[in-house]
């Protein structure tokens, strides 16, 4: 009798774990999304989120927005002083050559050069930008800044393959020394919004503050 009480516990144990873990996962594919815990939460950085996100979070004593030429510097400087109450905003001159862009010449209108940019990105131009900021250049569309001519020649020779016409090469600063603006003390969502900035200037980079 204690032997046939002991075979029915066994199968009536194997019953259960057979319809508690098996039944469910069998009619169904198994997803590895659909096992996460909270999936609706996970979020996929780029490397450039990452990288901004890391430079930020640094916490650097001071960093810096540029190179500008001369003429442009209070315009940025002034950008920069309205992310916040307080800031210590300055600047740092130093002597680099001019560099060279590749771009379409101001449009009439923003619209204009919003449709213009909208064409580039179906030629396969994803890293386009409006210039809105600029007066000498409003509604001009950059397609790269470079160090060099010949890198920037390189450039507008590769996106003519494209099939992109209109476009121009250039130095992209004035003559003189070229302007850094410095943000110094600033707390962590003060220096994710000069990360923001630095989109409507293009050809600038934030980096930490260096020596004149």
């Amino acid at each position: 009798m204690r032997t046939i009480f002991l075979v029915l516990l066994f199968v009536n144990v194997a019953f259960f774990a057979y319809r508690a873990y098996i039944v469910p996962y069998a009619g169904r594919e198994v997803r590895p999304s659909a096992q996460q815990i909270n999936p609706e939460r996970v979020r996929v950085y780029s490397t450039a989120d990452f990288e901004r996100i890391v430079a930020a979070r640094r916490g650097a004593a001071c960093i810096e927005l540029g190179p500008f030429a001369t003429g442009d510097a209070p315009r940025v400087e002034q950008a920069v002083t309205a992310l916040g109450g307080g800031l210590k905003v300055s600047t740092r001159r130093a002597d680099e050559p001019s560099r060279w862009w590749v771009y379409i010449p101001p449009l009439a209108t923003r619209q204009a050069a919003l449709q213009r940019e909208a064409e580039l990105k179906k030629q396969g131009v994803d890293d386009s930008t409006v210039i809105n900021d600029d007066p000498n250049f409003r509604y001009a569309i950059s397609l790269g800044v470079f160090r060099t001519e010949e890198a920037a020649n390189n450039r507008a020779d590769a996106l003519r393959r494209r099939g992109v016409q209109g476009m121009a090469v250039g130095p992209r600063d004035g003559p003189g020394p070229r302007v850094y603006v410095q943000l110094r003390e600033s707390p962590e969502p003060v220096r994710m919004k000069l990360f923001d900035l630095k989109a409507r200037f293009p050809g600038s980079e934030v980096r930490e503050c260096q020596s004149s």
